[in-house]
């Protein structure tokens, strides 16, 4: 990254540092650069080949900037190197952008100079959004970023906003990412990083954003050797992602003790680089990964250098945040009515479900005390921070590193399935919270029948969307009946029959005014509204508008 410029410090909490720019030069780029606050001699090492290395000593580059070594001359683009700590073991930079051997080898410089295409882009507004979950592992037979190229034009014509990338930081295929990830560096076996220049470039002219999920989670894990360094790590530990294998805890970043300049910095930097030098429009964050007890929290000064990356480009970016028991609410609730679990008959509890179903209009309302504390510590920044989001269940980011299946499954689901599928984008779609799809319920890469009806079916939901956003400040009313529950908030209401009978009733005890049409419906040959009276057959789902501009019925 560049030097910001400095922030205004009355963003910050009174008796807090505001964040401070780490280096004039380019970081990471062609002049080795490294935070080592505890040593006493840093090399860099340059391999030769057969005969001994080149040994290099760096000097500290002073008080302003506490505990950071640098060379005096650059490295030619290709170069290997490597650091050496109080002449220790030779390890990679913790900024390395290139491990031609593996993320335990030397570093090497990039040369990530690329010719942009996309000039033409001018960002999106994710704080509504609805982006395509896309894993490069498993979306596409090649299982690279130039693969998934090919589908940007099948996830354009949804309607989507943009693309969320699971992670493709660097880790070592044998270990698996759980043993740590390089974040600065793309998984080679993905393409490495031209190929996520491509990528974003070809996106950005499908009229696409791009989001990336950076596994912080992973970040400061013990193989990496980060200790050797500096203290990257604090003393508590974050346990593994649901369904990953036991044991396979790994450290909280340091963001809030001892020595935690260095490793805010570090993150900092990483999220400036892809957001300044890949173009990328936006970064999901793991919430629980990046808890901390500051006065100033780190999600406000994440913020902070976001907003000075966004107003150089005059392009937006967004953070948009996640973690466990957030964005999976709204997939909870109506899974479990789908699957088969009683309705409540009693009102509260009922308003209870669609409270959860259907959150609040305002983003930021709900979430740990230190996503709150980094809105009041940075409230210029607060547009950046999108607090709630709605996933679909294969849109998990850690898929497939926690040794789930495959998010396209192999043979086309059962027809009641599909129809699962159907009444659950429904309810997230028309749910007003930032949106993110999956691959399973918006099978874009296949080509069989039922996956084609729900394509159809998400475009047909998407266009509907900026309606069902326009009452997002009006109050969610739930109602239940013989085999149907019914959510109204203004002129838009949803309609499922929960069982595999089909179920008639009338609307006038659930949505009181007159004047519902069908907007949209999964069974349209079998599915009715005559008189005020819904005809709806079992597991299909009705999207209802009280305006009169609708379209035909699809």
């Amino acid at each position: 990254m560049t030097a910001a410029d400095r922030p205004d410090e009355a963003a910050f909490a009174p008796g807090t540092r505001a964040p401070q720019s780490r280096t004039r030069e380019r970081w990471p780029g062609r002049l080795p650069f490294v935070w080592a606050p505890r040593a006493h001699t840093v090399e860099v090492v340059l391999p030769r080949a057969g005969g001994p290395a080149d040994r290099r000593t760096l000097r500290l580059v002073g008080a302003h900037e506490p505990g950071y070594w640098r060379a005096d001359d650059h490295l030619p683009h290709g170069t290997e190197y490597a650091f050496s700590i109080d002449g220790g073991p030779a390890l990679p930079d913790p900024c390395s952008t290139l491990l031609p051997r593996g993320i335990h080898g030397p570093s090497q410089v990039l040369d990530d100079d690329f010719a942009w295409h996309d000039a033409a882009w001018r960002g999106a507004d994710l704080t509504r959004g609805v982006l395509l979950h896309l894993d490069v592992a498993t979306a596409t037979a090649g299982g690279t970023l130039d693969a998934a190229v090919e589908l940007l034009p099948a996830v354009a014509a949804l309607g989507v906003d943009g693309v969320e990338l699971a992670p493709i930081a660097a880790f070592d295929p044998s270990a698996g990412p759980e043993a740590g990830v390089r974040l600065f560096a793309v998984h080679a076996p993905y393409g490495g990083p031209a190929a996520l220049h491509r990528f974003v470039d070809a996106a950005h002219r499908h009229g696409l954003a791009v989001v990336l999920d950076p596994p912080h989670r992973w970040a400061v894990a013990d193989a990496l050797g980060l200790h050797s360094f500096g203290p990257y790590a604090s003393g508590a530990r974050i346990g593994p992602r649901r369904g990953a294998s036991a044991g396979r805890d790994t450290p909280r970043i340091n963001l809030d003790g001892s020595g935690s300049r260095g490793a805010r910095d570090f993150l900092v930097a990483d999220t400036c680089r892809w957001l300044a030098d890949f173009h990328v429009d936006g970064l999901l964050l793991d919430v629980e990964a990046l808890v901390d007890r500051s006065a100033m929290p780190f999600l406000g000064e994440l913020a902070e250098a976001v907003q000075t990356v966004a107003a150089r480009s005059g392009r937006p970016r967004t953070l948009l945040m996640d973690g466990p028991g957030r964005s999976d609410r709204l997939t909870t609730v109506v899974g479990g009515i789908l699957a088969g679990r009683d309705l409540p008959a009693r009102a509260d509890e009922l308003l209870a479900i669609a409270d959860e179903a259907f959150p609040p209009g305002g983003t930021g309302s709900r979430g740990p005390a230190a996503f709150r504390r980094a809105h009041r510590a940075t409230a210029r920044s607060a547009p950046l921070l999108v607090g709630d989001l709605t996933r679909l269940p294969a849109a998990v980011p850690a898929i497939p590193w926690s040794g789930t299946a495959s998010e396209t499954p192999p043979h086309p689901p059962p027809a009641s399935d599909v129809d699962s599928r159907a009444a659950l984008l429904a309810f997230a779609t028309l749910a007003g919270t930032p949106l993110v799809l999956d691959t399973q319920h918006v099978p874009v890469a296949r080509q069989d029948a039922p996956a084609e009806r729900l394509v159809r079916w998400t475009r047909r939901l998407l266009a509907l969307r900026p309606a069902s956003l326009a009452d997002l400040s009006l109050p969610v009313e739930p109602s239940t009946g013989a085999g149907l529950l019914v959510v109204r908030r203004g002129d838009s209401a949803l309609v499922l029959a929960t069982s595999g009978e089909a179920v008639e009733t009338d609307l006038a005890p659930h949505l009181g005014e007159t004047g519902w049409r069908i907007a949209a419906c999964w069974r349209p040959e079998a599915t009715q509204l005559l008189g005020g009276r819904l005809h709806l057959p079992g597991r299909a789902v009705v999207v209802l508008r009280r305006d009169d501009a609708q379209t035909a019925p699809g």
